[in-house]
C-alpha cells in the first residue's frame, strides 16, 4: 500500500478521529480513497485507544499517534507530532480537534479542513423518536439520511486533495468510489479462526453500549429460534453446520449463557464475548456469514468487512 514513486512527490497527510469506534470505522473511506490516487501517500493519524488500536492492526504501514486530552498543552503536543504534514483532515470536528488545528495553523502554518457534522439533524431526529415512542414509527423522509457520514468525510478529504494535488492527478478524482474498510492483508490466523473455517457461521452480539438500546432476552430467544427453525427447514442449510459465534464484552458474555440455557441450538457455539479485543473482534466477525446486535460500533465493523447486519431492537 502506497509504494512511493521516483517520479511522484510523497504526499504527507494527517487525519484526526478519535471517538467513537463506530465513526472511526466510517473514516477508513478516507484510508480507501488515498489508496485510489496516483501519488505516494504517507498518513499520521491522531486518534484515541481502543478505537486507534484498530487503524494501528489493520493498517501498520500508518503512523499512529495517541493523544490525552487531560494533558496540559495536549493541542500543542499534538500539533508538533503533526508538524511535518501538508495538510490536516479533521474529522472530529469539535472543540479539542480545532483547538489543535488552530495551534498548527498559528505554529507551523499548516492547513486544515474540517468534515461537517450533521448535529442538527442527528439531534432532531433523536428528539423526534423519543417523543413518538418505539411503537411509532419515523416519518419516511427522516427514517434514511440523504448523505452517509462517510460520505461526508469524502468530501472534505477531496476537497483538500483537489487543493493540493497537481492538476495532472486530479483526474477522475470524483469517480473514485471508496468505502469504509478493516480488509487488511496483515492478518496472522488465530485457533479460533481455523474453528470457523469449516461450516457457516452467524455473529451475535447481545448487549449494547446503552441500555436502552439492549434487545431484551425474550427477543434475542426468539431470533436465535427463528434461525433454527429456518436452517432446519432450508433444504441446503440443515444439510450444512451451521454455528453461533457471540462477541462482545464480559456482561455480553453473561448475556449469551443465558440465552444458550433457553435454546437448544444443534450446531457448534463459540463463545467469545469479553474474549477478544477490538481488533480481534473485527478478524472474528470478517468469518461470519451475518451479524446480529444493536452495538452502531459493531454495526460498522461488520460493513467495513463486507458481512450483512441485522439490528433487532433499535
Amino acid at each position: 500500500m502506497f509504494t512511493p514513486s521516483a517520479s511522484l512527490p510523497l504526499i504527507k497527510i494527517g487525519i484526526m478521529r478519535s471517538t467513537s469506534i463506530g465513526d472511526v470505522v466510517l473514516a477508513t473511506a478516507c484510508i480507501d480513497l488515498l489508496k485510489q490516487i496516483p501519488a505516494p501517500v504517507h498518513i499520521t493519524w491522531v486518534g484515541r485507544k481502543p478505537a486507534l488500536s484498530l487503524i494501528a492492526n489493520a493498517f501498520p504501514e500508518i503512523r499512529c499517534v495517541d493523544f490525552d486530552p487531560d494533558t496540559s498543552n495536549y493541542a500543542d503536543k499534538v500539533a508538533a507530532e503533526l508538524k511535518d504534514v501538508h495538510f490536516v483532515i479533521d474529522l472530529q470536528t469539535n472543540l479539542r480537534s480545532k483547538l489543535i488545528c488552530r495551534a498548527l495553523k498559528k505554529d507551523y502554518r499548516i492547513p486544515s479542513y474540517s468534515a461537517r457534522k450533521r448535529s442538527y439533524e442527528r439531534g432532531k431526529m433523536v428528539m423526534v423518536s423519543r417523543l413518538r415512542g418505539r411503537r411509532k414509527a419515523l416519518p419516511p423522509e427522516m427514517q434514511k439520511t440523504d448523505v452517509y457520514q462517510f460520505e461526508m468525510m469524502l468530501r472534505t478529504l477531496r476537497v483538500a486533495l483537489q487543493r493540493h494535488l497537481p492538476v495532472e492527478m486530479q483526474d477522475g478524482l470524483e469517480k473514485l468510489v471508496a468505502r469504509p474498510s478493516l480488509l487488511s492483508e496483515h492478518t496472522v490466523e488465530t485457533p479460533w479462526q481455523k474453528e470457523m473455517k469449516f461450516g457457516r457461521w452467524i455473529a451475535m452480539a447481545p448487549g449494547a453500549a446503552y441500555e436502552t438500546k439492549q434487545a431484551p432476552l425474550s427477543l434475542l430467544q426468539t431470533i436465535m429460534e427463528l434461525l433454527h427453525q429456518q436452517i432446519s427447514n432450508d433444504p441446503v442449510l440443515k444439510q450444512e453446520t451451521v454455528g453461533i459465534l457471540f462477541v462482545g464484552n464480559e456482561k455480553e458474555r453473561d448475556i449469551a449463557l443465558a440465552l444458550l440455557d433457553r435454546v437448544d441450538w444443534k450446531g457448534p457455539v463459540l463463545n467469545l464475548a469479553g474474549k477478544l479485543n477490538l481488533w480481534e473482534t473485527s478478524l472474528a466477525i470478517k468469518e461470519v456469514d451475518a451479524l446480529v446486535c444493536n452495538d452502531s460500533a459493531l454495526l460498522h465493523i461488520a460493513e467495513s468487512v463486507g458481512v450483512p447486519v441485522g439490528e433487532p431492537f433499535s
